[in-house]
């Protein structure tokens, strides 16, 4: 096992001794084992959300569902209690051992996941989803703020990079592999065998991993900080300071702009391509898989890794990589969904992703930076309860809802044709709603560079 620390002065420091929690620098394999661990519970989280969308289409048959229903149980069900727990998880875990709350919590989903597996009907499959958003609700935030601990600021985009790239990798695992196996074996032996891997990492991560004092890698970096033992802040607090802050009132609200778009997005584009294209599962799934992996992985590690550099420049540029970034995609994602070659539309839809998701990591970075160690926790969680919250919550239903409208006003007589109209069409009209983000973040720039003004 990686030694937690090494007894190594900071510059400028004097030696230290190797028992002294506070003042020794944590080694690189630890750190490295800690980012491969967040990372896999990060990816096993995303697992048990793509796949549910992945499998749309046997689900739904199998189950009788509407659009309407199925944007509720890839949505609402999900982030329900996610967002309601989301908020008293992080204020504990701003006082508790994060180690021991992130671990407890991916058992949680991962066996909730399992008993996704297993619903018989719409309501006990919505109970089984509202349980796997409780325990995804305690994870990504003590995550976010466990990182914040671990690397200096000005590693903390290559940090949470590492971390947000679970999303890619638990997208593959969720659409080619839970594809593969739902063609063999039906969709709920695939979400059984995909999900259950979750809980070996939650062991894995309460066993070798310890929770550090909050502000560590703040102070060994030279930062002013509070002293120990100081209590953290109420949450009205918290969110008083953080929403004094135009910057990140208009960052805020760009986040739940983009990410109501992109989760509606992800929740229908499978049924986009086989209904619309006519492909199969398996097919769709491939598709999918290269969507969702190649546009996450490079659009998030070029705007994470990059963060850390162009931020040099100035603190706008927070803001205005997601703006520029958001912009482009724009006429890359109406482009992709008007086509009526597939191959056209995989690659615009990729490209137009990968552009989208500059705004993935800058984003949380900003708030992170934006408040005291002890705080990171309950701003990490603003990061994730509006991109879930409104993001997952509310873009899928709403995309449901106005593909059951276009459907049925469509004026075709044919079922299958009426669907692929509803699709399409509900897509395209989602786009505006990047279109408004990108102004939001346009103006977070600009609230920005003002403040760095003397």
């Amino acid at each position: 096992m990686n030694s937690p620390v090494s007894a190594k002065a900071t510059e400028g420091q004097a030696p230290v001794s190797k028992g002294d929690p506070v003042d020794t620098e944590y080694s690189r394999g630890y750190r490295a084992m800690l980012l491969v661990l967040i990372l896999l519970v990060a990816a096993f989280a995303y697992v048990d959300r793509v796949i549910v969308q992945t499998l749309a289409e046997p689900i739904k048959k199998d189950l009788g569902l509407s659009d309407f229903q199925f944007g509720l149980l890839g949505g609402l069900a999900f982030a329900l209690l996610y967002s309601t727990l989301g908020l008293p998880i992080a204020r504990l875990a701003e006082r508790r051992d994060r180690v021991t709350i992130i671990s407890v919590s991916v058992a949680v989903f991962s066996l909730m996941s399992l008993l996704c597996g297993m619903a018989t009907n719409i309501w006990t499959l919505f109970l089984c989803r509202i349980g796997v958003g409780i325990g995804e609700a305690g994870v990504q935030a003590p995550s976010t703020s466990l990182i914040g601990d671990h690397f200096p600021p000005h590693r903390r985009g290559f940090a949470l990079t590492v971390m947000r790239l679970g999303a890619p990798v638990g997208s593959l695992l969720g659409s080619v592999v839970a594809a593969w196996l739902a063609r063999d074996y039906g969709w709920r032996v695939a979400l059984m065998l995909v999900c259950a891997p979750g809980l070996i990492v939650a062991v894995l991560f309460r066993l070798l991993l310890r929770d550090p004092p909050r502000g560590h890698s703040d102070r060994l970096a030279g930062v002013s900080m509070p002293k120990a033992g100081t209590a953290a802040p109420r949450t009205l607090e918290v969110f008083a300071q953080m929403f004094r802050r135009p910057a990140f009132r208009h960052m805020l609200a760009g986040l739940g702009l983009t990410s109501m778009a992109l989760f509606a997005g992800g929740a229908f584009t499978a049924p986009f391509f086989m209904r619309v294209h006519e492909l199969s599962l398996t097919t769709t799934a491939f598709y999918v898989a290269i969507i969702s992996t190649t546009a996450s992985t490079a659009g998030m590690s070029l705007g994470g890794f990059g963060i850390d550099f162009i931020a040099r420049r100035g603190k706008r540029w927070y803001a205005l990589l997601p703006f520029w970034g958001i912009a482009i995609s724009v006429p890359l994602y109406l482009t992709g969904y008007a086509v009526d070659n597939h191959v056209v539309a995989v690659t615009l839809i990729t490209i137009a992703g990968i552009f989208l998701f500059f705004h993935s990591v800058p984003t949380l970075v900003a708030f992170q930076n934006m408040v005291a160690p002890q705080q990171r926790t309950t701003a990490a969680f603003v990061y994730f309860f509006v991109s879930t919250m409104v993001g997952v919550g509310f873009g899928p239903p709403l995309l449901g809802l106005l593909s059951d409208f276009f459907a049925s006003t469509a004026g075709v007589t044919d079922p299958a044709e009426a669907s692929a109209i509803g699709i399409r069409s509900a897509l395209l009209t989602s786009i505006g709603l990047y279109a408004w983000a990108a102004l939001h973040y346009g103006l977070a720039s600009r609230a920005m560079a003002a403040e760095e003004r003397p």
